[in-house]
């Protein structure tokens, strides 16, 4: 007697039609959807590389939502931003900002990871690669002057050519600068977790070997002074969240703390009413201690919502990163299912960009189209 395979043929036919509508359905609905145009003016001015991850998530982002320029093309990473690029291995600029920038819809000022290892020397080579220029901040200033918005990540405030350039850049984003920048380490003796220059920084100004183990929490200035916190004396793990306030939770939907473990701004908001989020961190007395003793806030502003000519928002870290671009960029709704089934576990690549930045950046983006202005 034969045996009939009719059942299983026709369950992995199922099976086919299942996953096939799953797919095809949510990709005709975004090929259906209407393009948003908006004139989004991209600044990456870190030091440049291949991975374009500055403004990498952005960029995705914006594709995704179908979020268009002014011409009808889509955003690209590797063409559409202002700043710099490698030319036979050595920066070069790629596209110098224009003269007119009050048409533009939001201006946003992508992290930058290297503002601190980088030496001046090396910025300045060839008077090519320094950071945002005066040019550039009064260029901003104007915009923010005519209501056009302004986001900020990590290391905004430090990636630029000179004090005078940064202090302009306070009363644009509400936010002064410590000077101080920090990372939650699970292994201080990790030369992947703590790059070479921080424990030559340590070395030369204490005249001593890197004595460092375990977990911590990684304070540098960018006068080249360096603090660690140990676990168990300083801080109990070591480990930090970022946590929403009530107003944040009720602006982007997120209620629970999610981990962080990239590199992040102690900065001074101009009004503690403007906090939408804080690092969350374990820190005992004697910790909190010594950052009063060196002069550093106790408590690390994540999120920060300012109003004045204009809105403008800095998130004091490298929140919009983006390691792998995704392919799934033409599904829609494919970032909340990502951002859903994606665990808050800090070793799954990108994890804080699907968890935090998305939904973050997507309401901004959101209240960008509701305020657009029709300029003469």
């Amino acid at each position: 007697m034969k045996k009939s395979y009719r059942p299983a043929t026709m369950w992995t036919l199922a099976c086919f039609t299942v996953v096939s509508v799953v797919l095809v359905v949510p990709w005709i609905m975004w090929q259906s959807q209407a393009p948003v145009p908006l004139n989004i003016m991209i600044i990456d001015k870190s030091r440049p590389d291949e991975s374009y991850q500055g403004h990498k998530g952005l960029v995705w982002l914006l594709n995704q939502q179908k979020i268009v320029q002014q011409t009808g093309e889509h955003y690209s990473y590797e063409e559409d931003y202002y700043g710099y690029d490698l030319q036979d291995g050595l920066p070069q600029m790629k596209r110098l900002m224009p003269d007119e920038v009050t048409d533009t819809d939001l201006i946003y000022l992508t992290a930058n990871r290297s503002s601190l290892s980088t030496s001046k020397n090396e910025r300045r080579q060839d008077g090519i690669y320094e950071g945002l220029t005066i040019y550039d901040v009064q260029k901003i200033r104007e915009a923010a002057y005519k209501g056009v918005t302004i986001v900020a990540e990590y290391s905004a405030l430090a990636n630029t050519a000179s004090k005078m350039t940064r202090e302009q850049l306070y009363p644009i984003l509400g936010v002064n600068s410590s000077g101080w920048q920090g990372k939650s380490v699970s292994n201080l003796q990790s030369i992947e977790e703590v790059p070479r220059w921080v424990r030559t920084n340590y070395e030369q100004r204490e005249k001593k070997k890197w004595p460092y183990r375990g977990a911590g929490m990684l304070l540098v200035h960018m006068d080249g002074q360096v603090m660690v916190l140990e676990k168990g004396s300083d801080v109990k793990t070591g480990k930090i969240q970022v946590a929403f306030t009530q107003e944040g939770k009720e602006w982007c939907g997120i209620t629970q703390d999610i981990h962080y473990s990239g590199w992040f701004d102690i900065i001074v908001p101009q009004q503690k009413s403007s906090i939408l989020a804080w690092y969350r961190t374990d820190l005992t007395e004697t910790g909190e201690q010594k950052l009063v003793d060196a002069g550093i806030p106790a408590e690390f502003a994540a999120l920060v919502q300012y109003d004045d000519y204009n809105r403008s928002y800095y998130m004091a870290g490298s929140f919009g990163e983006m390691k792998h671009y995704s392919f799934w960029r033409r599904i829609r709704g494919w970032e909340v299912v990502r951002s859903k089934l994606t665990p808050d576990q800090k070793e799954i690549p990108d994890m804080f960009y699907w968890k935090v930045y998305v939904p973050v950046m997507k309401h901004i983006l959101e209240e960008v189209q509701e305020s657009r202005q029709q300029w003469p």
